[in-house]
């Protein structure tokens, strides 16, 4: 690898790689989306929504390395839109996460396990475009992630070595490094979810469905309130 990399920049991706899979582990909305999503409709579901999640992140590896992302930090109109859009569909998302919790104290059938079961068959089914668009918007409307991609990524780029690798190499690099990591996450998140939703009764999945709701719903109020200064630091 050292015969086609500069040995600086396998330093830094080495350092990326343990930054970047010890931030993908922790939990954040697009992870809270998808463990739902794959308990609750199973592994395929979660993989679509997993390929829209990466999508978004691809998209705003593009924009920082072209310098776009930075651009959109700069201007405080654009960064409040995205904010705000971000925080308006993980409390939107958040509440349809909640709704069957919240149905099955008013539903008499519910009472049982199987009146639970019958109820969550009777949840409309996911199309894979849906649950593609899910986690793309989820992941794109996230001004952290905007942040993430343009005051953390470019740390890990040398620009001094830009004679040995351009920096379109280095980011092209940065990005495949961070898709596959998220991608093995994602799935490893996906495939636990998928074990535990066999053997987890009914009523249990209803509450992890709405705990991650209310959990969606509260990061959509911390977007909505959280100031440009601090995103950017």
């Amino acid at each position: 690898m050292s015969n086609f990399l500069p040995a600086a920049f396998i330093d830094a991706v080495i350092l990326f790689i343990f930054a970047e899979a010890l931030l993908c582990i922790s939990p954040g909305p697009a992870v809270l989306l998808t463990i739902s999503q794959s308990m609750k409709r199973g592994f395929a579901t979660g993989m679509w929504g997993t390929m829209g999640i990466l999508a978004a992140n691809t998209i705003y590896f593009i924009l920082s390395a072209i310098g776009v992302g930075a651009l959109l930090i700069a201007s405080v109109t654009l960064f409040t839109i995205v904010k705000y859009i971000g925080a308006a569909y993980l409390i939107f998302m958040g509440i349809q996460m909640l709704i069957p919790l919240v149905k099955s104290w008013f539903n008499k059938q519910a009472d049982d396990e199987a009146g639970l079961s019958e109820m969550l068959a009777q949840e409309p089914p996911v199309s894979s475009g849906s649950a593609f668009t899910k986690g793309f918007v989820i992941q794109a409307s996230n001004p952290k992630n905007l942040v993430f991609f343009v005051a953390f990524l470019p740390q890990f780029v040398i620009p001094e070595l830009a004679t040995e690798i351009s920096l379109t190499a280095q980011f092209s690099v940065l990005a495949i490094v961070s898709v596959l990591i998220e991608f093995f996450v994602l799935i490893a998140y996906i495939g636990l979810s998928v074990k535990l939703a066999k053997w987890v009764k009914a009523k249990v999945m209803l509450w992890i469905d709405g705990t991650a709701g209310i959990f969606l719903m509260l990061i959509g109020v911390g977007l909505a309130t959280m100031k440009k200064f601090s995103a950017a630091h």
